[in-house]
Order: structure tokens, then C-alpha cells, then sequence
């Protein structure tokens, strides 16, 4: 067949997807962008199914919000008697005093999880507001300071749950004389009236608003309980609100019981209490003491088992695994569990406990035999470790593996790549836990595991400072342990720190990486460490102390004949080789054709067409933007069946570096606007890219160069 049997010509405009075997031409590709528009933050938990008379503490919010200036309060009460939900209801009331968003961050204070971190609240908040994760700062002084600068012209409102001290609140005090903040806590934090804050104290409520919230929480076809009885029961839950939606819920659930025995009770275990001083908090320790004895056994033990879950929230699978029993009896248990507001549903399927609650937990779980308590907490660790392996392997099926939890693993759970990460992504909070809590207990082969196992589900939608993290922790571990995956955990720990901007922490990690790597003689590891030690050189704006790296990594890698790592060294040091600095298309294109063909050879279609984008850019460098067009669009359909809107955006934007170069500013201004919506759709992790392009963008209408 020749060649011009190849070629198939198309007039005018070609619109949507084109797929082509060898040859396109036309006089415009779109590529076609969803609509999106970058979301206004609004980050509140969801407000109480059941809410009564706050109307005092309402009304002195809002004339805190009319007076001048920011407002800024902290909302002070016992654990439980609605602090959130009050502050919740407020903001909720008022989101067109706030058109710049809503935040909001749980700091844990009597949770018995660390608080997160300072910078790690920052960085969040900071994305939320538009700030691409690439322009963030290391430093926390940094991070506080760019905070400042961004919202000193902004209305937004921040909700900080659960502040043990002031030092926590400070940084994150909006620089906004527009602005508010609400923050809750056990404590007065009276240091923070020198910052401007008002105090709100939160009260139990009155017997009549008890009664009235009791009344609420009851079914309506039950049988009816007089006032008098329901004021009783406020008054001996000492008009404490927890209490008092966990004695409504008793209720609800025995529809046959007598009130007045339930009365009778809780003034019996309040009486035989010992652990509690104050009237309200012996209310609440009786009403979860009677709540919790009156679920079956296999309930109890599953509300007990609670205390050894790592993280914040939770799902039946890991409870199970933990406690080694079937996942519907953990279903069924945890509806129980609703249904008596000792847990409270946390979205689908998803659950979380209360403070207060959780502390009960525990105190009841610190009575059960200890060596029983850890095998339940290692399982739930366990089971964390196997399912994120499984998502790893999803995600990206290549890398040689070391850990032995990828032995006879069942990644069936997840249909592609996209559920795997979208898994990893909402359990991130867990798995990093889980990780954290393996340290402590000194569980090693465990903490070396996860580092692991946690690379990729971190790595396309991390912050950088948890990847850090979970390296560090890894690679200590491996190193106690003396495994060989300290050099796996230290070259990634590299990566990390190198997309925190730290390149000489990178260079230093990576280099000792490549030390240990050829200690003992593991030409992988030697060759990924020495590739990972040069994207720290190029990122640092160094491509001439980057090659000598890529060169021997790539004379590694041919030793040992692994395609795979043939290829993707060819794709660095073609990357590399087009640095400016550097400029050759030559050797950009030798190197990159090389790493094309290789990855077909394996099959990894995917990677194949990041090095097509890199290739487009040296035939465009090269004089050959028209070849460009037409290699571009082979892989377009490759990219689309991968979903990732990343890879999308980046396709548009050669396009548009493409089409600028033949001259067709109209064509390179409508993929560099496809390229924008996409950035916007792969969310803050990729404004920095984004900005680029709309620099470029504008630069065409301006008939200016860029960089």
C-alpha cells in the first residue's frame, strides 16, 4: 500500500474527537472542553436534622455582624451542646455576606487525632481560593503571609472547629476587614481578644426548649408523652443538648417504654457515677451509659471496636476487617448506631463519631483486654494496607513492586485507574493515619509497606507535604528494618521535596538514594534513583547538571534491559534536551522517538502519548509543526480513553504552542482557551500550568512573545 493511501483530507472544521492512523489534515482540530467553572468555595459540614430555639445567640451574631469591621467570635460551651451547629446555622443564613466562600477546618482538639497541621490548613484553604498548589510556599511564615494577601480584599468566612489554644487560630485569621471567622472550642481562648474576637458562651438549654427538641426528635404516630414528662426528661439531662437527642432517640426507638422509667434511670446511673463532676456532664455520661447498654452485644462491641479505627471518619468495611466478622453485620450494627445518634452519617455510607461519643468509646474500650484491642487495630491497619495496594496496583500496573502485601492481591474492588483514585483520594485522610498509627505501635514492616503502597494514590492528587511524609516515615522504617525499599522511600521522598520547590533537600535525599541503591547492587533502584536526582537538577533550572544523571541512569537501565526503564529515561533526557538553556532538537528528537516506539512496545499506550507531547514540541522547535498537527492527533483518543483532564489539558496546550508556530493565532487562541477549561476542571493542583497558558493566551492578542 503507499503512502498516499494514508492520507485521508478534510475540509474546513473538524469538530469533536478524531481518531486518524497516519495522517490529518485540516483546517482546525478541536478538541472539545466541558464547561466548568471554578467553584466558589463552600466548605460547611451539613447543618442538624433537628434544630431549636438559638434565637438569642443569633440575634447577637448578627448585630456582631453589622457592626464595623471584620467579625470575628469564638463560640465557647461544653462538648456537645451545639457549638458547630450554631455556627453552622449562622453562616448558613448568611452566604451573600460571604460571596467569596466558605471555609472551614476541624483541628481535632478533643478528638484524640492530631490537629492537622498549620501549613497543611493553609495550603487547603489557599486552593480553595484559587492559589495553584505549585505557587505555595514551604514555610509556614510563608504560607501566613500569602493567606493574609489573599484575603485582605475578599468577603469570606472561616469556621475552626474545635480550637484547643489560641496559637492554633492566629494563622489563620483572615487579613479581611470584610471577613469573618467563627471559632468553637471548649476553652475561652482568651488570648484572642487582643486579635479582636468576641466571646459567645453556649448554654443548655431551658427545660421548655429541652422538651421542644425531645418533641422533634419523636415519630409522630407515637404514642404521645405529656409535657410534663418531656420537661422532667430535659431537666434530668440537665438541658444538655447531646444528652438530650440521644434520650430522644431511646425513645423513638422503644416506642413502648415509659418515660418516666427512662427518668428513673438516668437518675440512678448519675447517682452511682464517679467519673464526672459537672451536673451536665454527668447527664451526658448517663444517657450514653444507658444508650450503650441497651444495644445487643454485637452491637456493643462494635461501638467499642470504634476506639481502634485510625481515622476521623469510617466506612463498615475496615470495622469488619478489624473485628473480623461479616461486613453486613457491621452495616447493620452501624445503622443501629445511627438510629440510637451514637454515630452520625457522614455522607454515603460514611460515618463519624462526636467528640464526646468518641471519648466514651474509649473509656469503655480501655476496659477491654489490651493484646485483643491492638490485633483489632492492626487488622483495621491491615486491611488499609491491602486495599490501598490494590488501588496502587490500578492506578499504575508497571513499577516493580517489593512489599509483600501485593502477593495474591485482589484488586477486583476497583473498575479502572479513575475509581482507584477517586477511592485513595476520599480515604486519604485514613490511609495516612493508618500509617501514622503503625509508627507508634512500632509495627515497621507495616509503616515501610504503606510508603509503598501510598506513592501513586498520593502522587496525581497530593500535597506535597503528605507525600513528604509518608516517604519519610516509610523510608525511616525500611532503614530500622534494613529492607531495600529505604532506597524506594528516599528516592520519592526526593520527588516530594522537589515539588515543594526545596531542589537542594531533593539533590541531598536523591543522592543518598542513589548511594544506598548501589550498595546493594539493585540496577532499578539505581537508575530510578539517579533519573528522580536529575528532575531535582532540572526543576532547579539546572539542565546541564541534570544530563550526566540521565545518562548513566539510561546506561544503567539498558543493562538490566528493561524496556520500561529505557523508555522513560529516553523521555527525561528528551525533556531535558529541550530545556531552553539546552535547545536541541536533535537530540530531543532522537531520545523521544526512542521512548515512543519502546513504550508501544510494551503496551503502555499512555505513556506513549506523554512522550508524543514532548515529541510535538521538538518537531515544532525543529521546523516541523505541521508533523506536529498530525502526531498530536494520533494519540488524542488515547488520552481521552485515559480521563484524565490533566493529560487533556496538556494536548491543547502543545496544540496551541503548535498553531502559534504555523501562524494560526485564531486556532492556537482556541486550544490554549480548551487547555484553560481543562486546567480548570483538574482543579487548583494545576493553576500554575493554567496561568501559564492564559499568559500565552493573552500574549497572542498582544502580539507578544512569551517564555
Amino acid at each position: 500500500m503507499n503512502k498516499a493511501e494514508h492520507i485521508n483530507t478534510v475540509s474546513g472544521s473538524v469538530h469533536g474527537q478524531v481518531l486518524q492512523a497516519r495522517t490529518v489534515t485540516a483546517d482546525t482540530i478541536v478538541l472539545h472542553a466541558p464547561e466548568h467553572r471554578v467553584p466558589v468555595p463552600r466548605q460547611l459540614p451539613p447543618p442538624a436534622h433537628t434544630w431549636v430555639d438559638r434565637a438569642d445567640e443569633l440575634e447577637r451574631l448578627d448585630r456582631l455582624l453589622t457592626t464595623a469591621g471584620p467579625t470575628r467570635v469564638v463560640v465557647t460551651g461544653l462538648g456537645g451542646v451545639g457549638k458547630t451547629g450554631l455556627a453552622v446555622r449562622w453562616l448558613d443564613g448568611h452566604h451573600e455576606r460571604h460571596p467569596d466562600g466558605v471555609l472551614h477546618v476541624d483541628l481535632n482538639g478533643w478528638s484524640g487525632h492530631p490537629p492537622p497541621a498549620t501549613a497543611q490548613v493553609l495550603a487547603g484553604w489557599l486552593r480553595a481560593l484559587g492559589v495553584a498548589a505549585d505557587d505555595l510556599p514551604g514555610e509556614v511564615a510563608e504560607l501566613v503571609a500569602l493567606y493574609r494577601t489573599v484575603t485582605s480584599d475578599k468577603a469570606v468566612a472561616m469556621l475552626v472547629d474545635n480550637a484547643r489554644s489560641a496559637e492554633q487560630v492566629q494563622p489563620l485569621v483572615p487579613a479581611t476587614a470584610r471577613g469573618t471567622i467563627l471559632v468553637t472550642s471548649r476553652n475561652r481562648l482568651a488570648e484572642l481578644a487582643i486579635a479582636g474576637f468576641r466571646h459567645l458562651d453556649l448554654d443548655c438549654f431551658p427545660a421548655a426548649t429541652g422538651a421542644a427538641l425531645l418533641t422533634g426528635l419523636l415519630d409522630e404516630d407515637r404514642q404521645p408523652i405529656g409535657e410534663e414528662l418531656l420537661h422532667a426528661l430535659a431537666i434530668r439531662c440537665h438541658g444538655h443538648p447531646l444528652a438530650l437527642t440521644i434520650a430522644g432517640a431511646h425513645l423513638a426507638a422503644y416506642p413502648r417504654r415509659d418515660p418516666a422509667r427512662l427518668i428513673t434511670r438516668l437518675t440512678h446511673l448519675a447517682e452511682a457515677s464517679t467519673g464526672a463532676l459537672d451536673p451536665h456532664e454527668l447527664s451526658v455520661e448517663g444517657v450514653l451509659q444507658m444508650s450503650y447498654e441497651d444495644l445487643d452485644a454485637t452491637t456493643a462491641r462494635l461501638y467499642r471496636g470504634l476506639a481502634e479505627h485510625p481515622g476521623v471518619e469510617f466506612t463498615a468495611e475496615p470495622l469488619a476487617a478489624g473485628l473480623d466478622v461479616p461486613v453486613t453485620d457491621v452495616g447493620r450494627g452501624l445503622g443501629r448506631l445511627v438510629e440510637a445518634n451514637l454515630v452520625t452519617e457522614s455522607g454515603d455510607e460514611r460515618y463519624r463519631l462526636h467528640d464526646v461519643l468518641r471519648e466514651h468509646v474509649r473509656a469503655l474500650a480501655g476496659q477491654d483486654d489490651q493484646a485483643k484491642r491492638l490485633a483489632v487495630r492492626r487488622r483495621m491497619i491491615e486491611w488499609y494496607l491491602r486495599r490501598g495496594a490494590a488501588a496502587d496496583k490500578i492506578i499504575n500496573p508497571f513499577p516493580r513492586r517489593f512489599s509483600p502485601v501485593y502477593t495474591d492481591l485482589d484488586t477486583g474492588m476497583f473498575a479502572d485507574a479513575k475509581a482507584a483514585l477517586d477511592w485513595a483520594e476520599t480515604e486519604r485522610a485514613n490511609l495516612l493515619a493508618a500509617q501514622q498509627d503503625a509508627a507508634d505501635q512500632g509495627w515497621t514492616e507495616l509503616v515501610y509497606q504503606f510508603g509503598e503502597v501510598l506513592w501513586n494514590p498520593l502522587r496525581p492528587n497530593y500535597t506535597a507535604g503528605e507525600l513528604v511524609s509518608s516517604q519519610f516515615l516509610g523510608a525511616n522504617a525500611a532503614a530500622d528494618a534494613g529492607h531495600i525499599l529505604e532506597v524506594v522511600c528516599r528516592t520519592r521522598q526526593g520527588f516530594g521535596e522537589t515539588n515543594l520547590g526545596h531542589h537542594e533537600a531533593a539533590v541531598a535525599i536523591c543522592t543518598i538514594a542513589v548511594e544506598l541503591a548501589a550498595e546493594v547492587g539493585d540496577p532499578w533502584l539505581h537508575s530510578g534513583a539517579l533519573s528522580t536526582r536529575a528532575r531535582a537538577h532540572l526543576k532547579a533550572d539546572d539542565p546541564h547538571a541534570a544530563l550526566p544523571d540521565l545518562e548513566h541512569a539510561l546506561e544503567v537501565a539498558e543493562g538490566m534491559n528493561d524496556a520500561r526503564s529505557i523508555a522513560l529515561r529516553h523521555r527525561r533526557l528528551g525533556e531535558t534536551a529541550l530545556h531552553p538553556k539546552i535547545a536541541d532538537a536533535q537530540l530531543a528528537l532522537h531520545h523521544l522517538r526512542l521512548a515512543a516506539s519502546m513504550f508501544t512496545g510494551i503496551g503502555d499506550d499512555i505513556g506513549h502519548a506523554r512522550t508524543v507531547l514532548h515529541l510535538a514540541r521538538a518537531l515544532t522547535l525543529n521546523g516541523q509543526a505541521a508533523e506536529a498537527v498530525s502526531e498530536l492527533a494520533e494519540i488524542e483518543q488515547a488520552v481521552r480513553d485515559y480521563g484524565s483532564v490533566g493529560y487533556l489539558a496538556d494536548l491543547c496546550t502543545v496544540l496551541g504552542e503548535v498553531h502559534a508556530a504555523l501562524g494560526d493565532t485564531a486556532e492556537a487562541h482556541r486550544c490554549y482557551s480548551q487547555a484553560i477549561d481543562y486546567y480548570t476542571a483538574a482543579g487548583p493542583g494545576a493553576d500554575k500550568s493554567k496561568a501559564t497558558v492564559i499568559a500565552r493566551r493573552d500574549a497572542l492578542d498582544s502580539d507578544q512573545p512569551t517564555a
